[in-house]
């Protein structure tokens, strides 16, 4: 009797070992997706607005992920319409817990800040760099789910807006991923 129930722990361990769930985050994986949040200038005078963006990355193994992503934020200072839009890329480390996907990264790029008046110094066009921290959740393993946070610094002025963070991102995404 001892004997069966010995053999019974070691075959039901087996089975739980066999049968675990797959890793959602692979290399060779390719994400394409969008989000919909806001976005803020750290400054008092320019409005919370809304910010939508577009986002692609490629798993260069299952840590690191290379990406590419888009925002366009529109805003108001002084009553007057500001609007932000950005292209960067940039590389993040991600923790792959099986659905739950928590990740962090640092981009650059290039924004452009269209309007009469822009925040402290800054141009018509920005050099810039962000901090990303974000969630993603793998509903199957094609669609996923996620939030992300940015940091946004700006180069042209690097002690006041990398010190003050000009502008802040939040944004609800989704994406489709495929290719492993």
């Amino acid at each position: 009797m001892h004997r069966a129930r010995q053999l019974s722990a070691v075959a039901l361990a087996v089975a739980a070992v066999t049968t675990a769930p797959a890793a959602r985050a692979l290399e060779d994986q390719w994400h394409l997706g969008a989000g919909a949040g806001a976005g803020a200038f750290a400054d008092e005078d320019t409005t919370l607005g809304p910010l939508f963006g577009l986002h692609s990355a490629y798993g260069l193994d299952d840590m690191f992920d290379a990406r590419l992503e888009a925002l366009f934020g529109l805003h108001e200072r002084h009553h007057e319409r500001l609007s932000i839009s950005g292209l960067s890329a940039g590389l993040s480390y991600k923790v792959d817990i099986i659905e739950w996907v928590p990740y962090f990264g640092v981009q650059f790029g290039v924004y452009h800040l269209g309007g009469p008046e822009r925040p402290g110094k800054l141009g018509e066009n920005e050099l810039g760099m962000s901090i990303d921290l974000g969630l993603d959740y793998a509903l199957t393993r094609s669609v996923g789910l996620g939030a992300q946070l940015r940091f946004h610094g700006f180069l042209g002025d690097p002690l006041a807006s990398l010190g003050d963070a000009p502008y802040l991102s939040a944004l609800l995404r989704a994406e489709y991923r495929w290719g492993w």
